[in-house]
């Protein structure tokens, strides 16, 4: 059966989806003020929203537009189900590929017993309330060393890098492609949390499909041609929580009778009116946040900023360059090079920050640590509003994941033996490390930690 208009479009929108980010991951390995995968995820809206909604901070590798393309996720799952998820999602394009591909190869596509498969789809759910609950606890990005997507978004770093860093999350992404090419869109089916959240929205009956039963001729081509596995030919409507209005069983009906319709509010719409009514949710919320100046695929530059007058520390990102940081905070290269006790012949000033650790061989190394180290010889506030003096938390202060001890000691004008013992750890931990790298091996959470601090 020849491929109708509507699904030819579908697969160049997904494609593109696919394709834009890839590059944009790609570019933000090489370029300055390129947004990072975190940003490019319209879950980390959520992510960022919880911070700071608990703290008051926005998340440092969030940008303002994640929040908007979060917003348009929402819309999209209150009007059009998980519409988002068959028709603009980068993963879910990337785990079709690999559905494509594997149905190539096996020249079937296998399916889990029916009990087992009906139990996995309702993982997503939980790990959607766990991933809010210690988002909100811990003010991180709590999933990102697991997350297949963060992964894939650092691919062009090398495989040792992305090891280095995302060594769950590079096993998960391979298991999930390889799984994807044996029984399709695992993750969207069983552990997707944007797709939980968007499946939970589209119980607003809002879209549907209807089923004419009296038209049907029970070919089953519906039922094979869904990549979510809705026994579509055996329902009067189809209202799964699992549908993502992906449209490919109304395209695949043989019928001349529209024994599938796609409805919206109870009245029938043609395809095409769906696809345009959620591209145009979506492009709009993105002109929005594209008009109010929140939504910028390359952040303004240091430069910029000090131009404009709204320079601060915490606008330095790991894609900006030593000679940046310094030309716009306009400190002394070697100063910086001194405070941070990084050696300039190991890592040129052209290097960006997020490569020192590779370069100088330093674990754990992070841009927290320059806006640190920005913040002491300019003698301005440090980020997060820290303040200097003894060992009790200053106002604004807020202990992150990504922090270190020694960001910690830093910030509060203490040492790091100080800041160990207020905190009850161990005297030989790594002071050096994110604390969030740390948890698993010395057994702490983020919450005790900060009720700790708080003492």
């Amino acid at each position: 059966m020849a491929m109708t208009r509507i699904q030819l479009a579908r697969r160049i929108i997904l494609g593109a989806a696919l394709t834009g980010v890839t590059l944009l991951a790609f570019l933000h390995q090489r370029t300055q003020g390129m947004p990072s995968i975190d940003a490019l995820d319209p879950f980390g809206g959520l992510e960022t929203l919880l911070k700071f909604v608990a703290g008051g901070e926005l998340m440092k590798r969030i940008e303002p537009g994640t929040i908007v393309l979060f917003g348009a996720v929402i819309v999209l799952g209150l009007v059009l189900s998980r519409f988002f998820c068959g028709w603009l999602c980068a993963f879910g394009a990337l785990q079709a590929v690999f559905g494509w591909l594997g149905k190539k190869l096996f020249r079937k596509r296998f399916s889990l017993p029916e009990k087992l498969d009906s139990s996995l789809r309702w993982t997503k759910y939980p790990l959607l309330a766990a991933i809010v609950a210690l988002t909100w606890r811990a003010g991180d990005l709590v999933i990102r060393p697991y997350d297949p997507m963060a992964a894939y978004g650092h691919l062009s770093a090398g495989l040792a890098a992305v090891w280095e860093e995302f060594a769950v999350g590079l096993v998960f992404l391979a298991a999930v492609m390889l799984l994807s090419a044996l029984y399709g869109r695992v993750f969207c089916k069983y552990l997707c949390p944007l797709g939980a959240l968007n499946a939970i929205l589209g119980r607003v009956p809002l879209f549907r499909i209807r089923r004419e039963e009296s038209s049907c001729v029970s070919c089953l081509k519906c039922d094979r041609s869904c990549p979510m596995g809705i026994e579509v030919s055996k329902a009067e409507g189809v209202d799964s929580p699992e549908c993502i209005a992906c449209l490919e069983c109304v395209s695949a009906c043989p019928t001349e009778k529209e024994t599938l319709a796609t409805t919206l509010g109870g009245k029938a719409l043609k395809p095409r009116s769906i696809l345009w009514i959620g591209l145009g949710i979506y492009l709009a919320a993105a002109a929005a946040g594209l008009g109010l100046g929140m939504l910028r695929f390359a952040p303004a530059s240091l430069a910029e900023r000090a131009a404009a007058g709204s320079l601060k520390v915490d606008d330095i990102r790991g894609s900006f360059t030593y000679a940046q940081v310094a030309k716009a905070f306009g400190v002394d290269l070697e100063s910086l090079y001194r405070e941070l006790g990084v050696d300039p012949t190991k890592v040129p000033p052209e290097t960006m920050l997020k490569d020192t650790g590779k370069l100088a061989g330093i674990a754990g190394f992070e841009a927290e640590s320059v806006r640190e180290a920005v913040a002491r010889l300019t003698g301005t506030k440090p980020p997060g509003g820290k303040d200097g003096g003894g060992t009790a938390p200053k106002a604004g202060f807020a202990l992150e994941g990504a922090m270190s001890v020694r960001d910690i000691a830093s910030g509060i004008g203490a040492t790091d033996e100080e800041v160990l013992s207020k905190l009850g750890l161990p005297a030989d931990m790594p002071a050096d490390r994110p604390l969030r790298e740390l948890q698993g091996r010395y057994h702490f959470t983020m919450s005790e930690l900060k009720a700790r601090m708080a003492r």
